[in-house]
């Protein structure tokens, strides 16, 4: 085994690592590896910079802005408790998406999401974002 990296490009005597620009990789590499502005480097794929253009639900999705009324109305007193609310929440998606009606769905459905732990704690984030 030889002393200066064999492996690694170290040759000249040097004992490897990093090489200037001499040499023909030296001269492609200089031209290709260039620094990154400080602005450029903010600017995700969308062409975005940042979090601060995107808007929220209520302007884009008319189910998501039902759910922030109903929200609001269950912080207003408009329904006697949380299952009454997530059952017009089931209602106003069964409505939107599929273009039906069904109490006996929607009770299935509210009852199903106030029972997985996961979907009861997405539902009580969604009712605390009622201003």
């Amino acid at each position: 085994m030889a002393v200066g990296g064999v492996g690694r490009g170290g040759g000249k005597g040097r004992a490897g690592g990093v090489k200037g620009a001499s040499g023909p990789s030296g001269a492609a590499g200089a031209s290709f590896g260039g620094k990154v502005d400080r602005a450029e480097s903010l600017v995700g794929p969308s062409g975005l910079v940042g979090s601060s253009n995107v808007q929220g639900p209520q302007a884009t999705d008319p189910i998501a802005a039902q759910a922030l009324a109903i929200a609001k109305r269950l912080k207003n007193g408009g329904f006697k408790s949380k299952e009454e609310a997530t059952k017009a929440l089931v209602s106003e998606v069964l409505q939107e998406k599929l273009n039906m009606k069904s109490a006996a769905l929607t009770g299935r459905i509210a009852g199903a999401l106030q029972d997985d732990p996961r979907l009861n704690q997405v539902l009580e984030r969604l009712w605390s974002k009622a201003e």
